[in-house]
């Protein structure tokens, strides 16, 4: 049991109170909705730096296709989780939650304000609600093994030896999702602690959460309207550039949407036309999707036409 606190008489002089740190700043909404804009306001006015939590803008060298802040949006406010890793390699969530959280604290430790803005759901929910990924690497045998005993005995006797493991962590994944019931099987195996577990684990941020409330209908505009400009501003030169250095087509930065259909296009399997429409469609689908992560029910988000400043005082 902790010692109690020192007796301290009432004539004592008070001593210094450290200031509170004021709650962190998310951005959230759908692609094309103007967050990136609010961002460099806000750090504008308060004193901010601007964290992304956009899972593609981690790829160097993809500007165009993945929307990056433009050279003056980066000089009016410092970014911090762009550019961090070659189109080539891949970065899980796990990396990005410790380079984003070593971000913040550097931003707080220097007296700023850390603003949050991106449309991955997944990255925001785990930030928001203090997610702690187990430091296990993926396991390529291991998976193979998982994978082999699936299909020789079925779905459902892997979800058994789950079950056997780690049963929260089998009520919550259907046996169907073999992708994650191997990787809570890989997480057993290599810590001996059960996902599940890792999953209590949490400390949720103290925050604020604002997203830009915008028309369905003027939201579809918009990405139209932003796809042509992709194309007008090259970035069918951008991925023809990075083919021609030796890049594979199948490396994770080109799973992005835009880029996948150019490729699709300099291969000669669609036209200049279809791959616009493609990308425009893809990107609409992204959108309404982005909405089942951040729901406009959701009483924890301050959706607005424009900037909440009397939320964000």
């Amino acid at each position: 049991m902790p010692s109690p606190p020192a007796f301290e008489p009432r004539h004592a002089a008070a001593s210094p109170q450290r200031a509170a740190t004021p709650p962190l700043i998310f951005i959230v909404g759908p692609t094309a909705s103007g967050k990136t804009e609010w961002a460099v306001a806000i750090a504008n006015r308060l004193n901010g730096e601007i964290v992304n939590i956009d899972s593609r803008q981690i790829y160097q060298r993809l500007e165009i296709g993945v929307a990056k802040p433009t050279p003056a949006q980066r000089n009016a406010a410092r970014h911090h989780c762009l550019d961090l890793v070659p189109v080539s390699e891949r970065y899980s969530l796990g990396q990005y939650l410790s380079t984003a959280r070593a971000a913040i604290a550097d931003i707080q430790a220097r007296g700023r304000r850390p603003i949050l803005v991106g449309g991955a759901g997944q990255h925001m929910r785990a930030l928001r609600e203090g997610w702690q990924i187990p430091p296990v690497a993926p396991n390529q045998a291991l998976r193979g093994q998982h994978l082999y005993f699936a299909f020789r005995r079925g779905l459902g006797a892997l979800h058994h030896h789950l079950r056997q493991v780690d049963p929260a962590a089998a009520d919550s994944i259907p046996a169907a999702n073999l992708r994650r019931v191997s990787r809570a099987l890989e997480v057993y195996a290599a810590t001996g602690i059960p996902i599940s577990e890792w999953q209590r684990r949490r400390a949720p941020a103290d925050c604020i959460v604002i997203a830009p409330q915008i028309d369905r209908d003027e939201l579809h505009q918009r990405i139209a309207v932003r796809t042509h400009a992709m194309f007008h501003n090259g970035i069918i030169e951008e991925t023809a550039q990075l083919l021609r250095e030796g890049l594979p087509a199948a490396s994770p930065g080109f799973a992005s949407i835009g880029y996948r259909e150019v490729i699709a296009y300099l291969q000669g399997e669609s036209e200049r036309d279809n791959a616009i429409a493609d990308v425009t469609r893809q990107t609409q689908r992204l959108a309404h999707n982005q909405y089942k992560w951040f729901r406009p029910s959701d009483p924890a988000i301050h959706w607005s036409v424009d900037l909440p400043w009397d939320v964000l005082s």
